[in-house]
């Protein structure tokens, strides 16, 4: 039997009237870091708490693999459950970031046999991806794990036979799907699996990934690879359907011979218009004897549900809410069942007539904001009951059918993504996500500041530390269900809505608010050396002589020593930043994207972009230009190549730029121009791979291989070089299309100067977005203007950054103005006190100066306060149920203008001299040039084969420990220990020419070690 003992189990059986006197409500001003409070739950990062065994006699456990003596190989990203026809075996798929974990004594790669797709058996390959799905007894309505079974890439699909005897798995990127079937004891291979054809060499253990819809077209540059995600069987088991998520179309298999029988094609390239688009759950009607007759597939972009007949092909388009995305079909067959992720809500449709005939809603009522986000459904044996996740808000809502009501809400663990029912109908088994991740600052030592925790190999990467949780929760009726409704409210903010007495006052004294995006640090990396607030110096990378307006900014404003990036990496951290929450394609996506995917199949489709595409621009142009075509159209003029027709955005917010006075929702800029607000964007979803390329020598030049490039230019209006190809119409006639985004050749300081030119021309809107990027860190060997170490890039960004607030506070404006400044997210740097700890800055004449705020916010917290400060509507239930930073601010105004200090090393070797003309000012003040460790080639050499063409695209734990090492000498351990003979295997030989090359004694003896223990592993 499972041992639910495992220490991440703290929340252990609470009663619900502990909980209710013991935990404070979410954004209650609360000084607690994120992490366990007093009386069980957990507040995270977001603002929410949970409570996941919060109903009477619930069970609440994470979902241990004992691969580790710890829980730090224990899995994440659970997605999916299915119920055994008799009731008696519960599987459950995990698809997200499960990989690289250790052994705890060597600190050695776990890894696994991937498995020959024609003969089932061992191929020979080994993998470090861990995706999981575990098989649990339940026959007595107790967890009792029999199996758990590797599989290295998966993605949501998962569904039994309807006669008990196998299940199949969607291999996700891979483009197969796994069989298993019971040999009296266990669940074994049942080989071949299925192949869908889509990728190239589908019978290798690993396949090529270019199977996506572009493949075959002039446009096959850009093209994905395939995705296979849900599935369903026949009733009579002879007939499989999978939905093909990249290539828009169903594969329709003959189960006894394993053969893809006929594809049907909803959406090909060239075609005009948008239907069948990410196909993501399916549901088959079957005939009375039990053929597969008709099949329901859910099109999250395109907002529908389309019925196909297996016999003829023939398609029915039926409209739904947005983002449908999981599908049940009743027992009778006459209903199915489909949660609008983006909506709210639940369309059920007549399966006879094809047409939706009710949609129920999942708010409370009266209520007008989305963010729930359901995501799967489940009916109660006496088919009365409808169960539906609601990931959003860390519950499921029950859902009484013959009323068509939410009848109430049970509390979940963190992101709730399955529920299944028992055979009796009085248990429900629910599996979330992810949970808190914890501290990062590791290795086997104690800081001053906070306990150090990785002393046997631990993986701390922040995906791999959230860790998936399974519950059992008795079904709660009368009084204990309107109690647990309650819980959820309370966890989620809802009694939090009344006015701010600050925030009031305010909105009468602001009228301008600037908001700054960053990349990827925590708080200890950069003010850990701060005299105050609960910083650890030994975990910063980027003290005050790197980084001092950083610095000077908090100490002259105010230090935030207790804010949180509500998002994990970029893709969900541009969602919380941009509109205060996640949808659920972003939370099944990116955490696969960054995990077992790996960017091979899934795309970066959070900022605009869909399948690489900025969606905003046209298909094709008469003068092929990146600014305003398409990817697409440039490689392919002729209009053959195009997809994805219109601009809608498949993981856009509804309301998304719809600019109705009454509309709710979309992005904070949506919400502005609502409110007669005026915008302008520098920055802020702008295509991070149409103007850029990683094999370009010159990034100032044309590139003749790419006939998308931009080439960067210092003073780009001048040159007449527009730089941003916007990805949002609505954002279209509002961006400075001069001013480059995400590129980490280029320098923070020419973005700066377009700028404060653009800023003389237009003037200081209500909103300005900003974007500055260059603490990401990259390019280095082909970075401008001599900022070729992350020190340098460091030094640029914080020069920006201080130039600008410098700028602002010397305009008349600037007693009405504030300005906020955070990271997208933190990607991991370590932190002594959780890896989502990061930067914030509000930075005003109505900030408190000099002051320590040590209030728990969030990045959600910046949205509702520049909301409250701009008077304008809000866009979610997070953000409405969000205390403003009120603690930030005061009633009595400083008007003292800031002066931006010089990084000192920006005015020596190997920087530019015209980068900065002030440091030949003797006027202006600048610290103390700071030794760097490793010049350009180290870091060059070192990170040589990344991709940063836009965020993230490479293994960010190898980065973070390249950046431990780079800066602070490679014998002073990295916080977040793993074994590098195993990490720079692949970089043996790279790494033995740098070190004959190099005359260094120290950088070769660094050098010689690493290819040592290379050599040795």
């Amino acid at each position: 039997m499972m041992n639910f003992q495992n220490k991440r189990c703290l929340l252990g059986l609470l009663l619900l009237n502990t909980l209710s006197a013991n935990i404070q409500s979410v954004s209650a001003r609360t000084t607690s870091p994120v992490g366990n409070l007093v009386g069980g739950g957990a507040l995270l990062p977001t603002g929410q708490i949970i409570t996941p065994a919060a109903a009477p006699g619930s069970i609440f456990a994470p979902l241990a693999t004992g691969l580790r003596t710890d829980d730090n190989a224990d899995a994440a990203e659970a997605v999916s459950t299915a119920l055994s026809p008799n009731g008696k075996t519960l599987l459950v798929l995990t698809s997200g970031y499960n990989q690289n974990f250790k052994n705890e004594n060597t600190g050695s790669n776990l890894t696994y046999p991937v498995l020959d797709p024609l003969t089932g058996k061992p191929s020979g390959t080994t993998t470090p991806k861990a995706e999981w799905v575990f098989v649990y007894d339940v026959t007595n309505g107790k967890l009792v794990k029999r199996q758990q079974i590797n599989i290295p890439n998966t993605y949501n699909g998962l569904v039994w036979a309807k006669d008990g005897s196998r299940f199949f798995v969607s291999g996700g990127i891979d483009d197969r799907i796994y069989v298993y079937g019971s040999n009296g004891n266990e669940y074994v291979p049942q080989a071949p699996f299925i192949l869908l054809g889509h990728n190239s060499n589908p019978t290798d253990p690993f396949p090529k990934y270019d199977g996506g819809l572009l493949k075959n077209t002039p446009a096959k540059a850009v093209s994905t690879g395939a995705v296979v995600a849900g599935l369903a069987v026949s009733k009579d088991g002879n007939t499989l359907v999978a939905a093909n998520f990249e290539n828009d179309s169903i594969s329709i298999v003959d189960t006894n011979n394993r053969q893809v029988t006929k594809e049907i094609k909803f959406f090909k390239a060239g075609d005009k218009i948008a239907t069948g688009e990410f196909p993501f759950d399916v549901a088959i009607k079957n005939t009375a004897d039990g053929k597969a007759a008709k099949v329901f597939i859910s099109s999250q972009r395109d907002n529908e549900v389309l019925a196909v007949t297996i016999t003829t092909g023939q398609i029915h388009r039926i409209l739904v809410q947005s983002q449908p995305n999981k599908v049940l079909l009743s027992p009778d067959q006459n209903r199915l069942y489909v949660a609008n992720g983006n909506n709210d809500s639940i369309s059920v449709i007549d399966t006879n007539s094809n047409q939706v005939v009710q949609t129920i809603s999942l708010s409370r009522p009266g209520e007008k904001y989305k963010g729930a986000n359901p995501n799967s459904l489940a009916l109660n044996p006496d088919r009365q009951t409808l169960y539906v996740t609601l990931g959003g808000e860390n519950a499921v809502a029950v859902v009484d059918l013959r009323s068509s009501q939410v009848a109430g809400r049970i509390p979940t663990g963190w992101y709730p993504n399955s529920v299944s029912v028992s055979a009796d109908g009085q248990k429900l088994y629910v599996v979330n996500a992810k949970s808190n991740s914890g501290p990062n600052p590791s290795n086997s030592r104690t800081t001053t500041a906070g306990q150090g925790r990785n002393t046997n190999f631990k993986n701390d990467y922040t995906w791999a530390l959230e860790k998936a949780g399974i519950s059992i929760i008795p079904l709660p009726k009368g009084a204990t269900l309107a109690n647990l409704s309650a819980q959820v409210d309370k966890n989620n903010g809802f009694y939090n809505r009344r006015p701010d007495r600050t925030m009031r006052y305010l909105q009468g004294k602001i009228k301008h608010v600037i908001y700054i995006l960053k990349e990827n640090r925590t708080y200890d990396q950069v003010l850990g050396d701060l005299p105050l607030g609960n910083g650890d110096p030994a975990l910063t990378l980027f003290p005050q002589r790197i980084s001092p307006n950083h610095h000077k900014l908090s100490l002259g404003f105010a230090t935030f020593d207790n804010f949180y990036d509500s998002g994990e990496s970029s893709g969900v951290g541009w969602n919380w930043s941009t509109y205060g929450r996640t949808t659920d394609y972003t939370e099944k996506t990116q955490s696969v994207l960054y995990g077992n995917a790996g960017f091979n199949g899934l795309t970066y489709d959070y900022e605009g972009t869909n399948r690489n595409i900025s969606i905003a621009l046209g298909q094709t142009s008469a003068n092929n230009s990146p600014i305003n075509t398409r990817l697409t159209g440039i490689l392919d003029p002729s209009g053959q190549s195009s997809i994805l027709p219109g601009d809608r955005d498949v993981d856009a917010p509804e309301g998304d730029g719809n600019l109705e006075p009454n509309a709710i929702g979309g992005y904070l800029w949506d919400t502005a121009l609502r409110g007669g607000k005026t915008v302008r964007n520098y920055g802020f979803f702008v295509d991070n791979a149409i103007p850029y390329t990683t094999s370009q020598a010159d990034p100032t030049k044309p590139d003749p291989k790419n006939p998308a490039y931009i080439p960067i230019s210092p003073t780009p209006y001048a040159d007449k070089i527009p730089q941003a190809p916007v990805t949002k119409t609505v954002l279209l006639d509002k961006t400075d299309l001069y001013f480059r985004s995400f590129d980490q050749n280029n320098a923070d300081t020419y973005l700066y100067s377009e700028w404060e030119r653009d800023l003389k021309q237009n003037g200081l809107p209500n909103l300005m977005l900003v974007r500055l990027s260059h603490d990401h860190f990259g390019s280095f060997g082909t970075a401008l203007a001599g900022l070729n170490t992350p020190e340098l890039q460091m030094a640029d960004n914080d020069y920006a950054i201080g130039k600008l607030v410098e700028k602002i506070s010397h305009l008349p404006e600037w007693k009405e103005t504030a300005i906020f400044i955070i990271e997208d997210d933190s990607q991991n740097g370590p932190d002594h006190v959780d890896s989502h700890r990061s930067l914030a800055y509000v930075i005003s004449p109505y900030t408190k100066r000099g002051t320590l705020v040590s209030t728990n916010y969030n990045t959600i917290s910046v949205l509702r306060t520049m909301e409250d400060l701009l008077n304008i509507g809000y866009l979610a239930i997070t953000d409405a149920n969000a205390e403003p930073m009120s603690d930030a601010f005061t009633t009595e105004p400083n008007f003292e203008p800031y002066t931006a200090i010089v990084p000192g090393n920006l005015c020596a070797a190997p920087v530019d001299p015209k980068l900065v003309p002030a440091c030949q000012d003797q006027n202006v003040q600048k610290t103390a040039a700071m030794p760097i460790l490793n010049a350009q080639k180290w870091w060059a050499a070192m990170t040589k084969g990344f991709n940063f063409v836009g965020e993230d695209k490479l293994d960010p734990e190898e980065f973070n420990e390249i950046l431990w090492a780079g800066i602070k000498g490679d014998n002073i351990p990295y916080p977040e220990e793993r074994n590098r003979k195993n990490l720079r295997q692949n970089r043996a030989q790279m790494l033995k020419h740098w070190q004959l090359s190099q005359r260094d004694k120290g950088a070769s003896q660094f050098f010689a070690k690493r290819a040592k223990i290379s050599q040795d592993n």
